[in-house]
């Protein structure tokens, strides 16, 4: 399976609430106060050219039927994210 790079997957998280998005208020109050915030907020700097890198080589890497790591090579360097990476 192949897996596509999607433009705004790194887009700057913001927490403002608006009349547009009424019905996630709740939401945005919870990650307002959460100790993750930011995480979700910082404007870290972006590698355009690793993240391309790492999924032109993406491979969905399966066990027992089910998806459990994305596996890709970037820079030369084999990286894999699994549920236990990730959290």
């Amino acid at each position: 399976m192949t897996l596509i790079l999607k433009h705004p997957h790194n887009y700057l998280f913001t927490l403002e609430k608006t009349s547009k998005n009424k019905d996630f208020h709740s939401i945005i109050d919870t990650l307002s106060s959460s100790k993750y915030k930011i995480l979700l907020t910082c404007n870290s700097p972006k590698y355009l050219d690793a993240l391309r890198d790492f999924w032109n080589h993406a491979k969905l890497e399966i066990q027992d039927k089910k998806p459990w790591a994305i596996s890709s090579e970037v820079g030369g360097i084999l990286v894999s994210i699994t549920p236990q990476t990730s959290a």
